[in-house]
């Protein structure tokens, strides 16, 4: 029995189940002492036992080009492919930060957006709305992890990202519609993002710092620590403070609310408001970036998954409960968190707060999963020395955010009308099909459950198109 194979990084290569099954039977000749094997399967670390286990148990995972022919008599290795981590993550990162990267994610600088977009439809349809977001955006989170990780064990140390998942189970063509529509909201989410910290810096300034100055500063500043090792942890404290600002919101808010204006509804007005609330809800992008924190440990990612998005369903419905039924001089107003921001005192302050932080941690968020994407497609097996990696990320939103505060809401509602319905929407149960066909647990209920997401999504998309169109 021939002993182990090494890759280049140093790693003993997995050989296939069957030729493991062989240790039992007598020793070849000329082959290493089997204690030999044992004392190098002995020095490898959890981590890497783990990559191997991920990356070999489920055998019909393994791409069909990368199988191997097995000829009576004769028994093959299969392709096989080291798995380790980015070094962004040197060590495994706990539960608590990759929930940050989530909420954080999602509770970005669009969260002063929401009363903005659900004023129109009122209290109780604007919950609707969310927990249908919530929902939809969960279970598509849990559908497209399950297939990145599987990609990521066998990522070989590149950088993975929804191109990779998307091009090894569904082809090179949808490979390409996931990497513009991807490219795209990204570069949206953080268009708004750097749109509203310029506005802000010109706004706490007196004008004295222009647009452009306070976007590209953010961008600088954020874009230096996202590609630092302390991206998670400084992520983390920024969502805390998002926390904090908006426990002050709350607190100092119900001194003017009237309850009885949350039960003013117009359903008519849902389908309008949609698009914006569902971009507020989505946080996929920074997927690829929890797998690798948490090293592919499902049920880690899926506990994440489950309580980072959770947290801000509950925030929004509060900050909508305080937003809508507010009696002050800034009731009825369009932009409601943009008045409360501007009338200063505890409650303007508490506002900036939230907008600062949750902008800081969303621009963290969206740079990490946009450097990855980059990475991933430029083939790179590091983020944080690639000067093509670093210029893709940071430009072209910047470039866009320069053109002034008014591209924060159009960004936010093309955004989540097309090009989040394609990833979060029509992608999810596309991977999961084709993820349980090569496992073989296809069963009839997921099937209808494919084809009933497959539909509403395209229908969606439609009515997302069509919006754009005739905007």
């Amino acid at each position: 029995m021939d002993a182990p194979r090494r890759g280049v990084r140093g790693g003993v290569r997995r050989r296939s189940s069957v030729s493991a099954r062989l240790d039992s039977t007598p020793q070849e000749a000329g082959a290493p002492p089997r204690w030999r094997n044992r004392r190098r399967e002995a020095a490898k670390t959890p981590d890497e036992l783990y990559y191997e286990q991920m990356a070999w148990s489920d055998v019909p995972v393994v791409p069909v080009e990368r199988r191997v022919r097995r000829t009576p008599g004769q028994i093959l290795e299969e392709e096989e492919a080291e798995s380790c981590p980015l070094d962004l993550h040197a060590e495994r990162a706990s539960d608590f930060e990759a929930a940050m990267i989530v909420v954080g994610t999602t509770v970005g600088g669009g969260f002063l957006a929401m009363p903005y977009f659900a004023a129109p439809a009122g209290f109780v349809p604007a919950v609707l709305m969310s927990v249908g977001a919530w929902a939809a955006l969960a279970a598509s989170g849990l559908l497209v992890s399950e297939a990145l990780l599987h990609t990521w064990a066998r990522s070989s140390g590149r950088a993975v990202s929804l191109l990779s998942v998307t091009a090894e189970y569904l082809g090179p063509a949808w490979g390409y519609v996931a990497a513009v529509s991807f490219f795209v909201m990204m570069n949206c989410t953080l268009v708004s993002q750097l749109a509203k910290c310029g506005a802000l810096a010109h706004f706490f300034s007196g004008g004295v710092v222009s647009h452009v100055i306070g976007a590209t500063a953010t961008a600088a500043a954020v874009g230096a620590i996202a590609f630092s090792r302390a991206a998670s942890k400084v992520n983390a404290v920024a969502t805390v403070g998002i926390f904090a600002s908006f426990a002050l919101i709350c607190v100092f808010g119900m001194a003017n609310l009237a309850p009885g204006k949350l039960a003013f509804m117009d359903f008519a007005a849902m389908l309008p408001a949609l698009p914006g609330i569902v971009q507020l809800y989505a946080y996929g992008e920074c997927l690829p970036t929890v797998v690798d924190m948490l090293r592919g440990d499902r049920a880690r990612i899926r506990r994440v998954i489950l309580l980072g998005t959770t947290l801000p369903l509950a925030m929004y419905t509060c900050w909508l409960a305080v937003a809508l039924a507010q009696t002050g001089s800034w009731a009825g107003t369009a932009d409601v968190a943009q008045v409360m921001l501007e009338s200063g005192g505890v409650l303007g302050v508490a506002t900036a707060s939230v907008a600062v932080t949750a902008s800081i941690s969303t621009l963290i968020g969206g740079y990490l999963a946009l450097s990855r994407f980059c990475a991933d497609a430029l083939k790179k097996k590091t983020v944080t020395h690639s000067r093509s990696v670093a210029a893709l990320t940071l430009v072209p939103s910047l470039l866009f955010a320069l053109r002034g505060p008014e591209v924060y809401f159009t960004a936010l509602e093309f955004s989540g009308a097309v090009v989040v319905v394609i990833l979060w929407g029509l992608l999810p149960p596309l991977l999961a099909n084709s993820l349980w066909r090569r496992q073989g647990t296809l069963s009839g209920l997921r099937r209808g459950l494919v084809l009933a997401w497959t539909a509403v999504a395209s229908v969606a998309l439609c009515c997302g198109v069509r919006s754009v169109v005739l905007a």
